[in-house]
């Protein structure tokens, strides 16, 4: 895969204290958030998923959970946003063959796109999807609301979702999201 590396972001925390500065980048593999409504303004970020060393990673999860703002430079996005209250964080390690110490792998979550899975809340308005294919909206929704479906009324279903206009895209890197 050539020029892997002109698909990717770079997401970057600031954290100054009496005495410190904390300035930690890392690469970011995917990306799914809200548009925000002004540039400079903070956005609700749903899906992070970055890669780095031991101390990098392990700053970008405390900053999740401390609940700071992240910036974000990609290809085509620039914005700045948070995952919010409790986000849920995936932590794994890549062995590379010919480098000493593995790559360190996050994936953060926001609460909003952990509780679409099947029984979290039922009582939520809202649903973050991954994919913005037809079959993929009928069949995650279907299985969230427990509504029984024929796989060939993705197409309608879809077309009746977005003349109500209750689809919004998503901001991303790598992936497609809708709301």
């Amino acid at each position: 895969m050539q020029n892997a590396h002109l698909r990717m972001g770079e997401l970057t925390f600031v954290k100054q204290t009496r005495d410190t500065i904390t300035d930690v980048s890392v690469h970011l593999n995917r990306l799914g958030a809200e548009r925000p409504a002004e540039p400079r303004l903070a956005t609700a970020l749903h899906l992070v998923s970055a890669f780095g060393g031991d101390q990098e990673i392990g700053a970008v999860t405390a900053a999740a959970h401390e609940g700071l703002r992240f910036e974000i430079h990609g290809s085509d996005v620039h914005l700045y946003g948070t995952l919010g209250e409790k986000p849920v964080i995936y932590r794994s390690s890549l062995q590379i063959p010919e480098r000493k110490r593995p790559v360190r792998h996050v994936v953060l979550l926001s609460k909003a796109l952990f509780e679409t899975k099947f029984g979290s809340n039922s009582e939520a308005r809202r649903t973050v999807l991954c994919d913005d294919s037809a079959a993929f909206v009928l069949h995650r929704l279907a299985v969230r609301f427990g509504l029984p479906v024929l796989p060939r009324w993705a197409e309608w279903f879809c077309a009746e979702l977005e003349r109500r206009k209750l689809i919004e895209e998503l901001v991303g890197i790598n992936c497609r999201l809708s709301l």
